[in-house]
């Protein structure tokens, strides 16, 4: 199949990339920058003469249907992701906008699928447990309420009978951490200081590689519209500190941070992006941390096939990677670094 794919100089768009190459499609990638194609790719291992890249950004319609022109299926993967308050009006800006463009030059061309690559956050706050992928839409901060405001654009062609699949992930970790995520920041954070001790932190992780599985198994036309949960893991914070001493096969420290201190570290969060400085934690930040709840997945996995990946085996590959790729010293990483 010809596919357009855009957001491919992100992180989830990157691993999308490379696992469609695998299944042997064609490729044409929408970027606003066309030269970071190239190196990007070199660093994901992907051959960049394989990909037709075209210039354009999703909040310009006419380059977005010049770009789905001739295309069988799209993959949507473009957005601004962020729990930075000084962000917000370009989230609004863009992603309600870069996605109505995208959906609906797609359903003009006849693209079937057309996968959409969500978040939770456009269900959040959760109102059921476990969260189901049809549930409702909320969207809680500047990022959640735009992607909630695309959930409800998608949602209406999908009730109308387009062949549009939503994936839903959670938290997104994973190698190849290339673009340096929104998570990434946080991973760190975990390998320096520790994990923070507050007993009422929890949350869900998925790999960005099985997100990539999923996007590639979706592919085949025909199936109508879907709604893909892709949560991954949940874990409490206990559980959390000993996945990661499981990874690294050493003790790791623990960050002494009650829940109050927690809230006060987001709310300063807040007021340093604002002077351009990241502290890693923000109010949004500190919302998703003290009330996540578990998610359903079993759907996407009759759905797909797709075996989501132990949790452990994530941490042990991003920290290995976080290592090689110089941004820990090796005894942050315990055995992974031998």
């Amino acid at each position: 199949m010809r596919l357009l794919v855009t957001g491919a100089t992100g992180f989830v768009g990157s691993h999308v990339v490379r696992r469609l190459l695998d299944d042997g499609h064609e490729l044409r990638l929408l970027a606003r920058t066309p030269a970071k194609v190239g190196p990007l790719m070199v660093k994901m291992g992907v051959d960049a003469d394989r990909l037709e890249v075209v210039e354009g950004d999703i909040t310009a319609a006419d380059s977005v249907r010049r770009a789905v022109a001739g295309c069988d299926a799209v993959v949507h993967a473009a957005a601004v992701v962020a729990t930075d308050p000084t962000m917000e009006a370009e989230m609004q800006a863009t992603n309600l906008r870069g996605a109505t463009n995208v959906v609906d030059s797609a359903l003009e061309q006849g693209c079937d699928p057309i996968v959409h690559v969500s978040s939770v956050a456009a269900l959040f706050p959760f109102q059921t447990d476990p969260v189901t992928p049809d549930h409702p839409v909320n969207g809680d901060g500047a990022y959640g309420e735009t992607k909630a405001a695309c959930e409800h654009m998608v949602r209406r062609h999908q009730e109308a009978g387009a062949p549009i699949v939503t994936l839903y992930p959670s938290g997104i970790i994973g190698p190849d951490d290339w673009t340096e995520s929104i998570n990434l920041s946080s991973v760190i954070l975990w390998l320096e200081k520790g994990f923070p001790t507050a007993k009422n932190i929890s949350g869900s992780y998925v790999d960005v590689r099985d997100l990539a599985e999923i996007v590639a198994a979706s592919m085949a036309p025909g199936n109508g519209p879907r709604r893909l949960l892709a949560t991954g893991t949940y874990l409490t914070a206990a559980d959390h500190h000993a996945r990661i001493e499981e990874a690294i096969g050493v003790p790791l420290k623990k960050l002494p941070t009650p829940q109050p201190i927690m809230w006060a570290w987001g709310r300063l969060g807040d007021v340093a992006r604002r002077f351009g400085k990241d502290i890693v934690l923000t109010s949004d930040g500190y919302n998703y941390l003290f009330h996540s709840k578990p998610g359903d997945d079993s759907a996407t996995v009759a759905a797909t096939g797709v075996q989501f990946r132990p949790v452990v085996e994530t941490f042990r590959d991003t920290f290995r990677w976080l290592y090689e790729a110089g941004h820990v010293s090796a005894d942050k990483v315990g055995v992974l670094a031998d």
